[in-house]
């Protein structure tokens, strides 16, 4: 469709796009949503059908859609369907979502960060769903100076706490590093130093950081802002879909001689009963 025909579709057309052009859904069809946002109930309800998040592609692109444009959208309204994805994509594992969903929220900014603070506190959420609520407080953080402080001491909550479940401690510390708060440099330091000796200890233990690594991030002085502050909509430039073409047709060509034993043949995350080469979306590649 050229690029000036997508003011022409109607609501329910224009939905249909982000079912049928599957990670090649063009900047013009974005824009065009963002003119409609009206549109965030549909949105929100794509997300919420967890059906959505099993489907075959292209039609499988449609959550990665809808949840990018409710982020571009960022209105009260969208808190709900974005935290209902933070969920359905770490089950999923469509680390699409979960790795731009911190900057989504910093963006959705203080109405997001009630749901966030719950989401980080419920033990019963698995440990990646935890870990990006405590990022997209920090990216809030970045956008309200004036609830900063208050939203980093939540976060040094679960780094500080020995009961907390290792991983979100570890997370929680990448955080802070990142943000390279000095109030807590000493901590960041000594959890470091455990860090390095666990490894030692243990060869299959993968340290968060080390002592070593906080000396040199605060030596630098340069805060790790990219995780909270990107631009999910470069998803949609030209670039971008070139590059993402490139590299799955080399990930085509090196599968092609695959023995069938190999990785792709594994079952797909996104959906029990698909093999990889059939279902997968996630950044490693896609057939």
């Amino acid at each position: 469709m050229h690029m000036t025909d997508y003011w022409k579709l109607s609501d329910d057309k224009l939905i249909g796009q982000l079912f049928s052009e599957g990670d090649g859904l063009p900047a013009a069809a974005v824009d065009e949503f963002l003119k409609r946002p009206y549109l965030t109930g549909e949105l929100g309800r794509i997300v919420a059908d967890p059906f959505n998040w099993n489907e075959p592609l292209p039609a499988g692109w449609a959550v990665v859609h809808a949840v990018y444009l409710l982020g571009a959208i960022g209105t009260p309204e969208t808190v709900l369907p974005l935290l209902r994805s933070l969920r359905y994509a770490e089950a999923c594992e469509n680390d699409w979502i979960t790795e731009d969903l911190p900057a989504l929220f910093g963006k959705t900014g203080r109405p997001a960060v009630d749901g966030l603070r719950s989401v980080a506190s419920d033990r019963t959420t698995g440990w990646l769903g935890r870990a990006v609520a405590l990022e997209g407080l920090a990216a809030v953080s970045l956008r309200h100076p004036e609830i900063a402080d208050e939203l980093i001491r939540f976060i040094h909550g679960f780094f500080a706490d020995e009961d907390e479940d290792r991983k979100v401690r570890q997370m929680a510390g990448h955080v802070l590093l990142d943000l390279l708060r000095q109030e807590y440099r000493a901590a960041l330091m000594a959890f470091g130093t455990e860090e390095k000796t666990r490894e030692e200890r243990d060869p299959s233990y993968r340290a968060a950081f080390t002592d070593a690594d906080v000396e040199q991030e605060f030596r630098q002085g340069e805060q790790a802002l990219e995780r909270y502050t990107r631009d999910w909509l470069a998803f949609y430039t030209p670039e971008a879909a070139k590059e993402r073409r490139d590299r799955w047709a080399e990930e085509h060509r090196t599968r092609a001689d695959a023995p069938e034993h190999a990785p792709e043949n594994e079952l797909c995350p996104f959906a029990a009963d698909r093999k990889r080469k059939k279902c997968c979306m996630g950044k490693a590649g896609i057939a």
